[in-house]
């Protein structure tokens, strides 16, 4: 992956609309609705119901605050 986050990523950024965004995805990933969420810089359709999700529109910020887990 050589793509960079995106500076007003949910996941780089703390403020509460963030935080609240990192949690919703927690949730939709706890309940099976997700594995992984577009770029919403990419992608209006952050869930992937429209286009498939895949490196090229993959959230960056997500797995790198994830792996730091």
């Amino acid at each position: 992956m050589c793509r960079k986050q995106c500076p007003e990523c949910p996941w780089k950024n703390d403020n509460q609309h963030s935080i609240n965004f990192r949690k919703y995805s927690d949730k939709m990933k706890s309940i099976g609705k997700i594995e992984n969420h577009s770029c919403h810089m990419i992608s209006k359709d952050v869930w992937g119901y429209e286009i498939k999700i895949d490196s090229k529109n993959i959230c960056i910020g997500s797995l790198n605050f994830k792996s730091k887990k």
